[in-house]
Formats: structure tokens, C-alpha cells, sequence
């Protein structure tokens, strides 16, 4: 069973606003550790520097939802992009595994 068209847009859009949280929230991270020299010596705010790095990509990636997906593809809302963009979202996704990673080591 599919989804409906509505649930499509919804599944659609939601990301749109959720990933600009996960931007900020990288961003506010990054900006904060890289202004204190302090911070930024020790491996620990290193780290998280790196994670929210991903994080950041990640989560632009993810914001985009079906926008870079091919226009014309069957099943999918508002499509707007090429093979191409499509491909590029992919690795900023797949490249996201990287973050988890990082807060393993943390």
C-alpha cells in the first residue's frame, strides 16, 4: 500500500523545517568551540567540531527532501532535480554515517 498524495507533501516538507533546527544547532556547536582556543585544543571539542562538521552537511542534505530527487519520477512530491543533484544528496547523506561515528569516539 501507498502513500496518499497528502502524506506525501507532509513527508515532503517536514524535513524542510527540521534540518534548519539540526543547522543551527551545528552551527551555534561550531562557532561556539572554534572561537575559544581553549576549547579547540583538546581532543574532546575537536571531536565534536568534526561531528557537527557532518552533522552540517547531513543535515542540508537532508532539508532538501525530494527537491534534487529527478524530475518526472513516479511517486515522488515535487521533484526538481537531476541525476545528478540526486546523486550528490546521496553522498551527503551516506556520508552522514560519519557522525555517529564521531560521537562513538566521544
Amino acid at each position: 500500500m501507498g502513500w496518499t498524495a497528502t502524506q506525501q507533501k507532509i513527508l515532503s516538507i517536514i524535513p524542510h523545517f527540521t534540518a534548519l533546527f539540526s543547522l543551527f544547532g551545528s552551527s551555534y556547536i561550531i562557532v561556539t568551540t572554534l572561537r575559544d582556543r581553549k576549547r579547540w585544543g583538546t581532543p574532546f571539542y575537536r571531536l565534536l567540531c568534526a561531528m557537527c562538521l557532518v552533522d552540517l552537511f547531513n543535515s542540508i542534505a537532508s532539508g532538501l527532501s525530494t527537491w534534487p530527487i529527478p524530475v518526472g519520477t513516479p511517486g515522488v512530491y515535487a521533484p526538481l532535480g537531476t541525476v545528478g543533484t540526486c546523486e550528490a544528496q546521496g553522498f551527503f547523506v551516506q556520508a552522514g554515517i560519519a557522525s555517529p561515528i564521531y560521537n562513538f569516539m566521544l
